[in-house]
């Protein structure tokens, strides 16, 4: 029965369900938003899914949900920022699969604030968790799969191209993610590892009432040419190509997922902050963490 309530939830399948058959996918930052439906498309598409996050919670939830729909999935507890948890984190995944196929790089963070108001332990939080973080996993999934027996990896990133007001740490952050997966493409191809990145727009999630931004504010600045905001079926949509075989000739590559909001450039994001919110560091949506 419950099986049949959450497959009733899930959005219509976009690719075949053997698309990823016999691989083994990690996403980190699985337990929710864009990670989340991520994870369980993956396994909707045949693969065996290890879920990572620093909340086993959330991560176990999801597994839970794939596991009642058929798919076999493991939650593990770890930080991507410390080499000894995804150390352990490695040797789970050989010993519940003995194999890594896919890594996707999801997990990550960050807030909003003006570029002045801006610490230096902030920006520094931001460039661990996002670029650090991201190097630590993909290095470890590296040594642990990749470089002996190929493998796809995709990052999460966002679209600072043309630089991203309000998040300038994680714009930072983001960029150097961008230029490292364009080098380790370039050196990984000859152990056939296809690394490319993946840049959300605006994409409705539960994440967005982190933000000291009221709900209504995200569509009044009008933020992208569509007129709409992206789902996160958008994000592990662009993912899963990436990670499949129908995305085997592309690497080194860098996809917006954005409604074309990199094309209109009037948008501020500081233009949306509650100033109120803001200085008593409240939610967005108004719950208390």
């Amino acid at each position: 029965m419950l099986a049949g309530i959450i497959m009733k939830q899930l959005p219509k399948m976009r690719f075949a369900p053997d698309l990823l058959q016999d691989k083994v996918a990690l996403v980190t930052g699985g337990g929710t938003g864009m990670g989340r439906a991520t994870a369980i498309e993956i396994a909707r598409c045949g693969a065996r899914v290890a879920l990572l996050g620093r909340r086993i919670g959330p991560v176990e939830d999801c597994a839970s949900d794939i596991r009642e729909i058929g798919g076999e999935a493991i939650a593990i507890s770890a930080d991507i920022r410390e080499p000894d948890q995804i150390e352990s984190a490695m040797l789970r995944i050989k010993g519940e699969f003995g194999k890594l196929d896919i890594l996707v790089n999801n997990a990550g963070g960050q807030f909003v604030t003006p570029a002045r108001d801006l610490n230096n332990k902030g920006f520094e939080t931001v460039i661990r968790n996002n670029l650090i973080g991201s190097w630590q996993m993909t290095k470890a999934v590296a040594d642990h799969f990749m470089l002996a027996n190929g493998g796809s990896v995709v990052f999460v990133t966002a679209c600072v191209r043309s630089g991203l007001s309000g998040f300038v740490h994680t714009a930072a952050a983001r960029g150097g993610v961008l230029a490292m997966m364009k080098t380790l493409a370039f050196e990984w191809a000859e152990c056939g590892i296809r690394l490319n990145c993946v840049a959300p727009g605006t994409i409705k999630t539960e994440g967005m009432g982190h933000y000291p931004i009221a709900p209504e504010q995200w569509l009044k600045l009008n933020r992208n040419i569509l007129g709409h905001m992206g789902d996160v079926e958008d994000v592990a949509a662009a993912v899963i190509f990436l990670s499949s075989p129908l995305g085997k000739f592309v690497t080194g590559e860098e996809w917006y997922i954005d409604g074309g909001e990199t094309l209109h450039l009037a948008h501020d994001a500081r233009q949306m902050i509650d100033a109120v919110k803001l200085a008593k560091r409240e939610r967005g949506d108004g719950k208390i963490e």
